[in-house]
């Protein structure tokens, strides 16, 4: 049903992919050992640059001016990609939270970036997230081990949050921010990461210590199917290519013990599936 390509990407913590649609390209991060990831998909080329940033880091956002905005557990940095140099930008936190708080999944949406934050030990309720605007952070909710997500569908109006340690997807109504659970997973499953919107008003969803991919029908709030994975902690999914009909998956190899390994032995790579379906777009984020 699907057409796998696997990128060697030795990714100890596999995260945050974003589509390039200027350049046909992917970026994403390894966020345990500090690194920005390329992967040309016009020459199948992967280019990745180590970062000296305190890990873990968090997510990174592709800029209207071909920069990005890297966050880690040093705040928030610009990478500027033709000088390979950071600079700092800005820090959300609270002086009472460096310590104990972690950027962690986000997204961008008009003139928003999305921002999430966890306990760094992912065993207390401090997490929360919201979005930066004009270097004004808003919040939206709060209360969690692990913030991971969100996605988007702006026209909709519908914002969708992965509880990751309560293994539940929200959705929150953007307008009045009313929030309900659309999906609770069995603990065979593993647990919901990273998220991603299709077209045909689906979800899909990496699932940690699941090994797949799931897609949910936003209509029946039922999964119509999952796409099962040689890697056991899957991360992220996002739509990718000129046509937005390919899934980009990472995976992690911590937490994977060395009798998963021999079955799950692309645990840490890459994955590019073709899907009948086509993403929604995630815009580059426009500095002001």
């Amino acid at each position: 049903m699907f057409d796998f390509d696997i990128l060697d990407s030795k990714t100890h913590l596999g995260e945050s992919g974003f589509y390039l649609n200027r350049t046909n390209e992917i970026v994403f991060l390894d966020l345990i050992k500090p690194s920005l990831i390329f992967y040309s998909i016009d020459n199948k080329i992967l280019t990745k640059l180590n970062l000296k940033l305190k890990k873990p880091l968090g997510n990174v956002y592709p800029l209207n001016d071909n920069n990005f905005i890297i966050s880690s557990f040093e705040g928030m940095h610009i990478y500027n990609r033709k000088k390979k140099t950071l600079k700092y930008f800005n820090d959300i936190r609270k002086i009472n939270e460096l310590d104990d708080i972690s950027y962690n999944d986000g997204t961008i949406s008009k003139n928003k970036l999305w921002i999430g934050l966890s306990h760094i030990k992912e065993s207390k309720n401090l997490g929360y997230f919201g979005y930066l605007q004009n270097k004004n952070f808003v919040t939206i909710d709060r209360g969690f081990k692990v913030s991971n997500g969100p996605a988007i569908d702006e026209k909709k109006g519908y914002l969708y949050f992965s509880d990751s340690s309560k293994s539940s997807i929200y959705q929150y109504n953007l307008k009045n921010l009313m929030k309900k659970t659309l999906i609770k997973f069995k603990k065979n499953q593993g647990f919901p990461d990273g998220i991603t919107l299709d077209n045909k008003n689906g979800l899909w969803v990496a699932h940690w210590a699941g090994a797949q991919v799931s897609r949910i029908n936003l209509n029946s709030k039922k999964i119509d199917f999952n796409i099962k994975l040689p890697a056991l902690n899957v991360t992220s999914v996002t739509f990718v290519g000129r046509k937005l009909n390919h899934l980009f998956i990472t995976t992690a190899k911590i937490e994977t013990s060395k009798t998963h390994l021999k079955n799950y032995k692309y645990s840490g790579s890459s994955f590019i599936i073709k899907t009948a379906y086509t993403g929604l777009k995630i815009p580059y984020y426009n500095m002001r």
